[in-house]
C-alpha cells in the first residue's frame, strides 16, 4: 500500500461537490484504524487517516505509518489513503511526521496573529513541497482545543451544545491568507468548535458558500461532534471538501468498550471486546461517508 497524496483527494471532492472524509484514529488506536479503513472499502470511498500530535506521542508517526500499511495489505484496501498530522504546532513536528512517511500535514498557526501563521505556514509549505507532502493551515481559529481548567476524571457528562459563542473567518482575511501562502487546503471557522457535544446548531453555511465562492482552495471542516448527518451532507455540497472526525470516535470507542465489557460474553479476552468496538464504530464511520456522498467516489 502506498499512501497517496491528500491534495489530489480533496481536489477532485470539490469539483464533485462531496467531502473526502478525514477520521481521526485518536493516535492510531487499532480499532479506529480498522474500522475507518474497512467503512471507507466497503463504500468505495476515498479515506484520510489521521493523527492528532498529542495522541500520537504515545505510540510515534512510524507504528502509525507501518500500522495502516499492515492493514491495507492484510485487508486488501485498493481504495486511496492518505496519512495526515492534524495540528501540527511546529515545523519540527510537521518535518518528523513526514519523515515518518505521513503523505499530509497540518500546520496550525490559527491562535498566532495573521504574520506568524503565514511565516509558519510557508515554512512547513517549504519543506513540504520536495516531498510532494500536502500541507493544511487554518485561518479563524476553531476552537475547543484548549487544556481544560481542572482535572475531570471518570466519565465526563456531554454537553447539549458548546458553552461559548463559535468563532468565524473572516472572507478577506482567508483570501489574503491563500494568496500568502499558496497553502493546498485550508481549514475555516464557520460556527462549530471542537468536542464532544449531542448538538452543534449554528453552522452559517452562507458563510461556508462565501468562502467557497472566494477561494480558489479545497476547504476543510474542523469542529463535528454533535453535527447530524443532515448538516453533514449540507456542508459538503456547500463547499466542504474535507470534513474531520476526531472525538466522536474517540468518545464512542470508549462507551462502546464500556458497555461491551459488561454485555458480551468475552471471557476477559480484550481483543474480543475491540473487535465489537471496532464493528460498531464501522457502521457510525459509514453513515457519515454516505452523509458526506463519498461512496463510490474511489477513483
Amino acid at each position: 500500500m502506498q499512501p497517496v497524496n491528500a491534495h489530489s483527494l480533496v481536489t477532485r471532492a470539490r469539483s464533485g461537490g462531496y467531502a473526502v472524509p478525514a477520521f481521526n484514529t485518536n493516535g492510531a488506536t487499532y480499532a479506529i484504524t480498522r474500522a475507518a479503513l474497512e467503512a471507507a472499502q466497503e463504500l468505495s470511498s476515498p479515506l484520510i487517516l489521521q493523527v492528532y500530535q498529542p495522541n500520537i506521542a504515545y505510540r510515534g508517526f512510524r507504528y502509525f505509518v507501518n500500522q495502516a500499511r499492515t492493514l491495507c495489505e492484510d485487508l486488501g484496501i485498493t481504495i486511496p489513503v492518505a496519512l495526515q498530522l492534524d495540528h501540527g504546532k511546529s515545523a519540527d513536528v510537521c518535518r518528523g511526521a513526514m519523515d515518518a512517511g505521513l503523505t499530509a500535514v497540518m500546520i496550525d498557526g490559527s491562535h498566532e496573529v495573521f504574520e506568524v501563521n503565514v511565516r509558519l505556514t510557508r515554512q512547513v509549505r517549504a519543506l513540504a513541497q520536495p516531498r510532494g507532502v500536502t500541507v493544511e493551515a487554518e485561518i479563524g481559529y476553531v476552537a475547543g482545543n484548549e487544556p481544560a481548567p481542572v482535572s475531570r476524571l471518570g466519565r465526563v457528562p456531554i454537553a447539549d451544545t458548546p458553552a461559548f459563542t463559535p468563532g468565524k473567518t473572516d472572507v478577506a482575511e482567508a483570501v489574503a491568507f491563500a494568496a500568502a501562502t499558496a497553502v493546498d487546503m485550508l481549514a475555516v471557522a464557520v460556527g462549530t468548535v471542537h468536542g464532544v457535544y449531542r448538538r452543534q446548531p449554528d453552522i452559517d453555511f452562507a458563510l461556508v458558500e462565501a468562502l467557497n465562492r472566494a477561494l480558489n482552495v479545497p476547504l476543510v471542516q474542523h469542529g463535528t461532534g454533535g453535527v447530524s448527518l443532515e448538516d453533514l451532507g449540507r456542508l459538503a455540497r456547500s463547499g466542504m471538501a474535507k470534513i474531520n472526525f476526531g472525538e466522536p470516535f474517540r468518545y464512542n470507542a470508549i462507551r462502546y468498550f464500556a458497555e461491551l465489557t459488561d454485555s458480551m460474553e468475552h471471557l476477559w479476552h480484550a481483543w474480543r471486546i475491540d473487535e465489537a468496538v471496532k464493528d460498531r464504530l464501522k457502521a457510525d464511520m459509514k453513515a457519515i461517508i454516505q452523509a458526506l456522498g463519498a461512496d463510490g467516489k474511489a477513483p
